[in-house]
């Protein structure tokens, strides 16, 4: 029998499944009908899986979802006294930076310039698996190192104001970072490969904007790992890979307080990371066109926090608090919500959102983007290239790789707009600007 029709629909947009076999909890899933239809079943013992954790008291699954690794990416996972490595994954801290600029569609119209600030960004900004510095790119030595893992991006002076969290707690930073992930920190204010993407784009007003997305790179990977394994070896899991679904950790034991110390510095470097890019992304911008540009918000959505005395995991979701929420006090977005920044496809768009109250139903959580409709062999096994080269020239999207990449083409991923229209029918959040994409930078992998 289908899990979907186990399902019980509340209302348009909310679907619930109840507690099944394993489940310490039911689960929240905001789908539209299309969306459901379309979602695999794998991804619900996955859901299952999520709701069975020690210590869960709530489990939401945003309109993005799609099958991870141990739960659903697009989950938001509530738990008490309980760490679920498995639900911040191993790219600790992944996120998004949105850049405003003062310039205009008919300022960056120019395909040569458009071209030419690609080039001033790959001077100044490493892009790929695996690559750490750039021509030009910024130096950070070792105590500003030392100071980005323990405050984040109130290292480098910026507030609230402009980013999630000032910076994430490390309630004690005598903890040994793990020499494999230590030897890593040379990747900082480097982008990284696979969907990390610097994008400049143009609203429906025709101002420009630049999104970046991008996270802990080899230092939050590697702290990752290191409790993957550890954390199976203690809870007597075997099966290698497979185990890392499974594991989780009690916050006050050793090895818990050792992964959230350590989680916290990896989350904190994937701010700084954002920053530091999108600091040397505005400077290529305005060497270029001229004019100027400044980071109008930076958020993650691969973290865990604590949030009301619980541990709040999101992996591949992002943080959704509306006006007035107690979080926001003294910031200024304290009237409005903070922005919310969800990235379609190279093709189809990004968007701004602003959460609705009804956030609260959903862990004050919403999607992390469009969500992958092909994996990455099967994208490039039935995608033509030469057809998707076309589309792109035909929208005048400028990229940085002589061959659009077929695994992160507009085909790999869900329709944006459905995604969207889902998050706004159930009350979460509402859209409030779109953009379209006229030039992007990946790793070439």
């Amino acid at each position: 029998m289908s899990w979907k029709a186990t399902l019980e629909k509340v209302e348009e947009g909310h679907y619930v499944l109840p507690k099944l076999k394993t489940m310490r909890v039911h689960a929240d899933l905001f789908l539209s009908d299309v969306l459901l239809e379309s979602l695999e079943e794998s991804v619900f013992a996955q859901i299952v899986n999520a709701a069975s954790f020690p210590g869960v008291t709530r489990v939401a699954v945003t309109p993005d979802c799609h099958v991870g690794y141990g739960v659903p990416i697009g989950t938001a996972i509530e738990t008490e006294g309980v760490l679920l490595p498995t639900a911040a994954g191993y790219d600790i801290g992944c996120g998004m930076v949105q850049l405003k600029t003062t310039l205009t569609l008919d300022d960056v119209r120019d395909v040569k310039k458009r071209r030419a600030w690609i080039d001033e960004v790959e001077k100044r900004i490493a892009v790929g698996v695996g690559a750490s510095r750039a021509q030009r790119q910024r130096k950070i030595d070792e105590r500003t190192f030392a100071e980005v893992v323990r405050h984040g991006a109130k290292a480098l002076g910026r507030t609230s104001n402009v980013t999630e969290r000032a910076f994430i707690p490390v309630e004690d930073d005598r903890v040994d970072i793990p020499e494999r992930a230590y030897d890593k920190r040379g990747q900082l204010g480097s982008l990284g490969g696979g969907n990390h993407f610097t994008e400049m784009q143009v609203d429906d007003q025709g101002r420009v904007w630049v999104m970046l997305h991008t996270g802990s790179r080899g230092f939050g990977w590697n702290i990752a790992k290191t409790f993957f394994v550890q954390g199976a070896q203690e809870l007597g899991l075997r099966g290698g890979r497979a185990s890392e679904d499974f594991i989780w950790l009690d916050a006050d034991s050793p090895t818990g307080r050792a992964y959230w110390n350590l989680h916290n510095m990896a989350a904190n470097f994937a701010v700084a990371n954002r920053l530091i890019i999108g600091e040397a992304v505005c400077e290529a911008l305005e060497t270029v066109f001229g004019g100027t540009a400044e980071i109008y918000y930076e958020i993650s959505h691969n973290l865990i926090q604590k949030e009301d005395g619980r541990f709040v995991a999101r992996k591949g979701a992002t943080r959704a608090f509306p006006a007035h929420h107690p979080a926001l006090r003294g910031t200024v977005w304290e009237q409005t919500g903070h922005p919310i920044l969800i990235p379609g496809s190279m093709e189809t768009g990004s968007a701004i959102l602003f959460a609705e109250p009804g956030a609260q139903r959903s862990i004050y959580s919403v999607n992390h983007g469009a969500g992958r409709r092909l994996s990455r062999g099967e994208a490039r096994r039935s995608l033509d290239q030469h057809q998707t080269d076309r589309r792109m020239r035909a929208r005048d999207i400028l990229l940085n790789t002589r061959q659009t990449p077929l695994d992160e083409s507009g085909p790999c991923y869900k329709e944006l707009e459905e995604v969207l229209q889902t998050v706004e029918r159930a009350g979460l959040a509402k859209v409030h600007k779109r953009l379209r994409p006229i030039a992007c930078i990946k790793g070439a992998d």
